[in-house]
């Protein structure tokens, strides 16, 4: 519960150990040397990795590491919803209650390998993607999780666990980084005065600066912070002075 004023008198273009610059990318986040398999994968070594590692979709790759499909729970019990050969009764009331995306779901039940029951056409990102793009396509698309790919290669996943982290920070990391970037002329606008205290993530800023759209800048560059949960822009314009005649 640390909530101390603090005034940005670090010096620029210093950094702080484990924390990213602005703004925060991909590579920054996501996990490096993710579990993957190959095309000839079989079902069962599939269910079995899905199983052991607790995670929900498993990234597809050839030789060189090249992303070529991700198999996911659903690829996996599509068999089990789709069981054609095994109970044909069972099989045609699965197909009356799930007939609009029944080719969908039939044909990779019939697959016993990776290559056969993957999904080829994948949603990725590139590791220089910026965190809030990825997150809004992850939302649009409700992903769990993204390949990351660079020129073709896996390398890494990024999951909404991933994107957890960026909040999971001190209050004292939070007011070190703010502190770092309203010193930054990169970053900030040039004779503010601004001033803050953060409790749980939540920063609050007073001072002033030159205009309305410098106090509007200094609130947008103190909210991309990792771990910066919201940000009460307090700060008022700073009064001009007049020359005297």
């Amino acid at each position: 519960m640390e909530e101390d004023r603090v005034s940005p008198e670090v010096e620029v273009g210093s950094s702080v150990q484990g924390v990213p610059f602005l703004p925060v990318l991909v590579r920054d986040v996501m996990t490096r040397d993710p579990i993957t398999v190959e095309p000839a994968a079989t079902v069962k070594d599939i269910a079995h990795i899905l199983l052991d590692r607790d995670i929900r979709c498993v990234p597809v790759v050839d030789v060189g590491d090249i992303l070529v499909g991700v198999v996911s729970e659903a690829d996996l019990i599509s068999r089990e919803g789709f069981p054609d050969g095994r109970s044909p009764h069972l099989a045609d009331l699965v197909r009356g209650t799930l007939a609009e995306h029944e080719h969908h779901w039939a044909r990779r039940a019939e697959g016993v390998t990776a290559g056969e029951i993957m999904t080829s056409e994948v949603v990725t990102c590139r590791p220089d993607e910026p965190v809030p793009i990825v997150t809004r396509r992850m939302l649009r698309k409700d992903i769990r999780t993204l390949p990351v790919v660079d020129r073709g290669q896996l390398v890494g996943v990024v999951s909404r666990h991933d994107l957890l982290r960026l909040f999971d920070r001190p209050d004292s990391e939070i007011r070190t980084r703010v502190q770092q970037v309203l010193a930054d002329p990169l970053w900030s606008p040039a004779e503010h005065s601004a001033e803050f205290t953060v409790r749980d993530g939540v920063v609050t800023l007073s001072g002033s600066a030159r205009t309305e759209g410098d106090v509007k800048v200094l609130g947008s560059v103190v909210r991309q912070v990792p771990g910066v949960i919201e940000v009460f822009n307090r700060m008022s314009v700073q009064k001009r002075k007049t020359a005297d005649h």
